[in-house]
């Protein structure tokens, strides 16, 4: 799994450099660096979701998938940042990214069924719609469904079977938890009633037997890391300081 995560990580620094221009001032910097921390985290991320496939010999299809996804992941954070930020650095860089874009979408259109490739279009809706309704309304309940791009990977290698169907909500939950976190770090959770919301969803995440689908169909990476981040947000959200 490392060599793939290495490579996909090898492979975005590529896609960065030939997207964000070289500059010296602190805006440039800002953006350049938020691009980095994709190649430098996600990728294990998503090796975590593409989980049972990657447990033995490792097909050229799922390299390809896996990188495809990666490269969605990235224009998802230079279009965030575009809307986000307003600055000409970002606006450049959105236009300097969509061949990257529209080659990965092209080759996962061209290789997978009308059914799959309906399910994929829901998962960017649902993601348009959960961003936008989490922009008005912060909760945790967005945070999985804002994210669903991510699913991609399991959605495309999976071919939508029953085992990714079975684990879908698992598979989203994690994504959420992991979001939580970078919303802590952000001092979002400074809210009461926002702290209390979070706290029930994280409840939610720990359900035994969404854990043991999880585990039983191939992703026990993810059913660990569920119980690991859970964890962590409960003690930082029973913290005296985060009253």
């Amino acid at each position: 799994m490392q060599d793939i995560v290495s490579s996909l990580e090898h492979q975005l620094f590529d896609d960065i450099s030939r997207i964000h221009l070289p500059d010296s001032n602190s805006t440039a910097r800002h953006a350049a660096q938020r691009l980095k921390a994709v190649a430098e985290h996600a990728p294990a991320f998503l090796a975590v979701l593409a989980e049972p496939w990657l447990d033995g010999p490792v097909s050229e299809r799922t390299k390809q998938l896996l990188l495809d996804c990666a490269r969605i992941h990235l224009y998802a954070r230079i279009l965030d940042d575009a809307l986000d930020e307003g600055l000409a650095v970002c606006r450049q860089n959105l236009l300097r990214a969509q061949p990257m874009f529209w080659q990965a979408v092209q080759r996962i259109g061209a290789n997978v069924s009308a059914t799959v490739a309906s399910e994929a279009e829901q998962l960017i809706y649902q993601t348009v719609s959960a961003v936008q309704h989490d922009d008005l309304w912060r909760d945790p309940q967005y945070w999985g469904p804002k994210n669903h791009h991510l699913l991609l990977v399991p959605l495309l290698l999976s071919d939508n079977n029953a085992a990714y169907q079975a684990c879908r909500t698992g598979l989203s939950n994690l994504i959420a938890l992991v979001q939580a976190g970078d919303e802590w770090k952000q001092g979002v959770l400074a809210d009461a009633t926002l702290r209390n919301r979070l706290l029930d969803f994280v409840t939610q995440c720990l359900d035994t037997e969404q854990l043991a689908t999880l585990s039983r169909l191939g992703w026990q990476g993810v059913a660990k890391r569920i119980v690991w981040n859970a964890d962590q947000l409960i003690g930082v959200l029973s913290e005296p300081s985060c009253v």
